[in-house]
């Protein structure tokens, strides 16, 4: 990330000049690579406010015909329901509504990164650099929803685990039909017919043909819970991802954003979203200048 970032020994220089380091973890108590400004406070009445401006700002998107315009007008949509998202979070118990609102926000920047080619090869480098800001606004997003669940994760978790001991354990069970046909049979008893063998097998359902222990059905509940709990889990893998793509992107770019970091907190995975907002929104402001878009 480009910027000052934390004292430890694997940071390294990058070719700006700057502190980089792939995966920055800020050191501080609160979370952040340098003092910073004093966090936003909201309200619900703040919240929907927000909200209510973001819808405005999206609607005037539509109407822009000029793709970058467009583009910078979506963005700023974004930003504003972050803000919205943040000031739910602040409620308690508005969690999941704000969780709804980062998802609504994530799918918002997909959709302004689709109207143009912004990272491909021949882009240019204010493109390059409007998706290394839009990524790394997805990246830390998925951070805050994961943060959103959490706790349901956790519990998740423990209960799949459980599950998935007391299932090992059956499967490893041996069968009672199994036994008992290990044993001689007594010479007066008469042979099975193949017939027969074939019926005594389907009706005890524990023993396959090949003479292995049947699947173990799985509860619907446990079903849907390892769902819930993969959707929650994979935030994290595509926060990394996302992350490793602006990376990428900035290698050609290191100037600007070492130029961004001076009067803004360098960006981490674990940054908050207010610093997420102020950051962003400065980069918006410094390229929407070099690119003279109104």
């Amino acid at each position: 990330v480009e910027g000052k970032g934390s004292e430890s020994s694997t940071e390294h220089k990058g070719s700006s000049g700057d502190i980089a380091n792939p995966f920055p973890v800020p050191s501080l108590p609160n979370g952040n690579s340098k003092p910073g400004k004093p966090q936003m406070k909201f309200d619900k009445q703040q919240a929907d406010f927000l909200y209510e401006g973001a819808k405005k700002v999206k609607i005037k998107a539509e109407t822009t015909t000029d793709k970058v315009g467009k583009a910078f007008k979506y963005a700023e949509a974004a930003l504003s329901l972050i803000e919205c998202g943040i000031a739910m979070e602040s409620e308690g118990p508005a969690a999941k509504s704000a969780y709804s609102v980062y998802s609504e926000t994530v799918d918002l920047i997909n959709f302004v990164l689709s109207l143009k080619s912004f990272s491909d090869v021949t882009t240019p480098l204010p493109g390059k650099i409007f998706a290394v800001l839009c990524m790394r606004c997805q990246s830390i997003l998925n951070m805050a929803m994961f943060r959103c669940k959490k706790d349901t994760a956790i519990k998740y978790s423990r209960t799949l685990n459980e599950h998935f001991k007391i299932s090992s354990k059956v499967a490893q069970a041996p069968s009672p039909c199994v036994a008992r046909s290990t044993g001689t049979p007594s010479p007066l008893s008469p042979m099975p017919s193949p017939a027969s063998s074939i019926g005594s097998q389907a009706s005890a359902g524990s023993v396959g043909s090949s003479g292995m222990p049947a699947t173990i059905s799985t509860p619907v509940t446990i079903q849907n819970m390892t769902s819930s709990y993969v959707t929650i889990t994979s935030h994290i893998l595509t926060a990394f991802d996302l992350w490793e793509q602006a990376e990428f992107l900035t290698r050609n770019n290191k100037e600007f954003f070492a130029q961004l970091s001076t009067s803004e907190r360098a960006l981490a995975l674990n940054s908050s979203l207010e610093d997420l907002v102020r950051y962003t929104r400065q980069g918006f402001q410094r390229l929407k200048q070099v690119t003279k878009t109104p």
